[in-house]
């Protein structure tokens, strides 16, 4: 019984990826989150049986691709079908964060951007609004989720594998990292806690997509159409920005591996990121946190990715 036990467990771990390790470590810690608030959740019971299943499509997807690992469709299939599941992952994390961590910093937030500026920057930056930039960095925070997807492609086609591996591995690190840290200082934004955000609209209009953007990150972000209180449903991920961490990062490896793309990701990522201030996301002392975890999950990443292959390889002979 005890070698069957052995032999699966090493059999389970010959087929997973580093990458593969990162999502099953987040899914396992939202499960047993989701058993120790179990009265607390509402959704408690769906929240396991989606972590569940899963844990067994990680699994399932690992096994199929090891079996099959001459089918090009399936080892494309592997590398962007983890794409949803970071979504999937970031929108559980806000069932945990008030339970685990119920207190708001918008207001420490707040009183360290005006220590550093003797102002409030989203106020301050308003003077240059207008539609015509409105609509571009609305358009540029949009593609928070793409630039790191069209690199992760281009890497495939371009038959980069152990590049596309190593880079997979660096931005799911830094998106579960950013995950966690949210749990350290939940904010809700100067969307709310500085300016109005029912006239944000009216103040800041774009062209032609803006209000469609707009409305796509609100929803993404817990607010859904018609939300009558949104700042009691917008979740808390203000602090690090996690747009400023994973951007940083994508731009970091896209110019480590000579991107085709690196000149208008990088243009993109700077708008980006001024964009999280201009828009009113995020305060400047996330974007500095942002600078500082994107740097240190750069840096850490190698190391742990280090690890965990030599563990895998072990189970591998």
């Amino acid at each position: 019984m005890t070698q069957n036990n052995k032999f699966s467990f090493k059999f389970l771990f010959s087929i997973l990826s580093v990458s593969d390790i990162y999502t099953l470590l987040m899914l396992i810690l939202y499960t047993f989150l989701s058993i120790i608030f179990y009265s607390e959740l509402s959704s408690s019971l769906l929240l396991i049986i989606e972590n569940v299943f899963l844990i067994f499509l990680v699994f399932s997807i690992a096994y199929y691709s090891n079996k099959y690992n001459n089918n090009k469709h399936l080892k494309l299939f592997r590398r962007i079908y983890i794409a949803p599941i970071i979504f999937l992952i970031y929108s559980q994390i806000h069932n945990y964060i008030p339970l685990v961590n119920p207190n708001l910093y918008d207001d420490a937030l707040v009183s360290w951007d005006r220590f550093i500026f003797n102002t409030n920057p989203t106020e301050w930056i308003y003077r240059i609004a207008n539609p015509v930039l409105t609509e571009y960095l609305q358009f540029s925070y949009m593609l928070y989720f793409f630039m790191p997807l069209v690199f992760g492609i281009e890497l495939h086609f371009r038959k980069k594998d152990e590049a596309l591996d190593n880079f997979s591995e660096n931005i799911l690190y830094a998106f579960y990292l950013s995950y966690l840290l949210y749990f350290f200082m939940p904010a809700i934004g100067p969307r709310f806690s500085i300016h109005d955000f029912n006239t944000i609209s009216l103040e800041l209009p774009g062209l032609y997509l803006t209000e469609f953007f707009r409305s796509v990150v609100n929803n993404g972000g817990g607010i859904p159409i018609g939300a009558i209180n949104p700042a009691s449903v917008v979740n808390r991920d203000c602090m690090p920005s996690g747009h400023t961490m994973i951007t940083l990062v994508n731009v970091y490896l896209v110019f480590k591996n000579k991107s085709y793309f690196r000149i208008p990701i990088f243009i993109f990522a700077m708008s980006l990121i001024f964009a999280t201030i201009y828009l009113r996301y995020h305060y400047v002392v996330d974007i500095i946190a942002g600078v500082i975890f994107a740097f240190l999950a750069i840096i850490t990443e190698p190391y742990l990715s280090n690890f965990l292959n030599n563990f895998l390889k072990k189970n591998k002979n």
